[in-house]
């Protein structure tokens, strides 16, 4: 009948029973253990324009912290990136140089058209390639993107210095959560992340899995944005912001790749939570995204990029540890 299904009742040869069984929709209401954010405890999306604001934030926040508290493992992400879109960046250009090269009896409206084709294709290669090249080392050398995001995540909350202490060297007397409260429980969180076994060779199914789905994002875009690069004036700015809001989006589930990872989501989770979160994770990948595409010398900031994502993980991702820690002193109390 309808909501419910037939099934062969236990202990009863050749009968039918019917149990009713509860329609499931594909997030819907009755099956949240198909929800990520309910899952996997995660925060509810950022409300828009709120999102805006966080994304942007955490880009700032997350820099400074990242700066001021680098990894060891900065020289070896930031060589092995270097290479990898070096090459690209140098092939990219070079065939697509040949392919968009109009030729001597090409028309003046075809080389006009063709031309400004070649600036846009090159110019979004440059925001691309850079991804394409983290991809690259996130899987060929995982453990060292993991390593500086995990490393930036065990950095001390903003406000307090390493040893638990306000920067004058006073303890903390807020009757809100206090700084080395926070700190334990993030301590505590990231311990848990990397007490975990991950998704272990389920993560290179989904690594294809998120390079097939972002390549269509991309194959999307880039018809959409030549045709928008055709209009007078506006036209190639137009086209500029949606490739740089493509890469800042697509870099920034690259560079939360390790967190996901070690939280055990799996494609369809990641894909849920990441477009849930589309604004601030644009937001926070924007500044990224336009300095990696900076030839030669951008891809030297990946280190502070990866870094930069624990603010994301905090912010964005995790549930408010300011707010179980203000539950925590409740319950003390």
């Amino acid at each position: 009948g309808p909501g419910g299904a037939t099934r062969r009742g236990p202990g009863t040869p050749g009968r039918l029973t019917t149990t009713p069984i509860a329609p499931r929709a594909f997030f819907g209401k009755g099956d949240e253990t198909k929800d990520p954010f309910k899952r996997h405890r995660l925060r509810d999306p950022t409300p828009f324009p709120e999102s805006i604001g966080v994304g942007f934030q955490c880009a700032l926040v997350g820099a400074k912290t990242a700066v001021t508290n680098p990894s060891q493992v900065w020289g070896p992400m930031t060589g092995a990136t270097l290479v990898v879109a070096v090459a690209l960046d140098v092939g990219g250009t070079t065939l697509t140089g040949r392919w968009l090269n109009p030729g001597e009896d090409a028309g003046a409206l075809w080389t006009l058209v063709e031309r400004v084709a070649l600036v846009a294709v090159d110019g979004a290669w440059l925001l691309v390639s850079p991804l394409v090249a983290i991809a690259v080392v996130q899987q060929l050398l995982p453990l060292l993107g993991e390593k500086i995001l995990f490393d930036a995540l065990k950095a001390p909350p903003p406000g307090e210095s390493p040893t638990g202490e306000s920067p004058t060297g006073e303890s903390p007397t807020s009757s809100s959560a206090t700084p080395s409260t926070l700190a334990a429980l993030r301590t505590a969180r990231v311990a848990q992340l990397e007490a975990s076994d991950g998704l272990g060779l389920r993560s290179l199914g989904v690594a294809a899995a998120r390079a097939q789905s972002l390549a269509t994002l991309a194959g999307a875009a880039v018809p959409i944005g030549v045709g928008v690069s055709l209009v007078p004036v506006a036209g190639p700015f137009i086209a500029g912001a949606l490739a740089a809001a493509v890469a800042a989006y697509s870099l920034t589930w690259e560079l939360l790749d390790p967190y996901f990872d070690k939280a055990g989501l799996d494609f369809e989770a990641q894909e849920r939570v990441v477009r849930g979160n589309a604004v601030a994770l644009t937001c926070f990948g924007v500044p990224f995204s336009l300095a990696l595409a900076v030839p030669f010398f951008g891809p030297m900031t990946v280190a502070v990029a990866q870094g930069a994502a624990a603010e994301v993980v905090w912010r964005v991702l995790e549930r408010d540890p300011e707010a179980e820690a203000r539950r925590a002193e409740i319950a003390e109390s």
